[in-house]
């Protein structure tokens, strides 16, 4: 794996959403309890950037169809259960899913060095 700089350490914050390329690679990265953590910024349910997202107590919502994740370990907690970001009833999210079993968010290995970021990416 190639260990690639993509921000200062002040520039990942906590609540906050930070937009990177790695070697052409789209990434998210955050801070979960002072630790800076990364994803790939690819939703599993549409294949669509989750930039737009917010962040909260170290869980990643989906923009677009409200899917949540745990920052730290990619795990789907919560599966489609909005459209563009407005939330549906219930018996609509199957739907929503179409017929896509949830499915984790991709984690990239995060190491702060000397007030810097850098993620490892093959």
């Amino acid at each position: 794996m190639e260990r690639i700089h993509v921000a200062s350490a002040a520039e990942v914050q906590e609540g906050r959403l930070l937009s990177v390329q790695a070697k052409g690679q789209k990434l998210l990265l955050s801070r979960v309890k002072g630790r800076a953590v990364a994803v790939i910024d690819r939703c599993p349910h549409m294949g669509m950037s989750m930039a737009r997202g917010t962040v909260t107590e170290g869980v990643l919502i989906c923009p677009w169809h409200n899917s949540r994740f745990d920052f730290c370990t990619g795990s789907n907690m919560d599966w489609a259960s909005a459209f563009l970001g407005m939330s549906m009833p219930k018996w609509t999210h199957k739907a929503i899913a179409m017929g896509k079993p949830p499915a984790p968010l991709t984690v990239v290995p995060v190491e702060e060095v000397d007030g810097q970021v850098f993620v490892s990416l093959r």
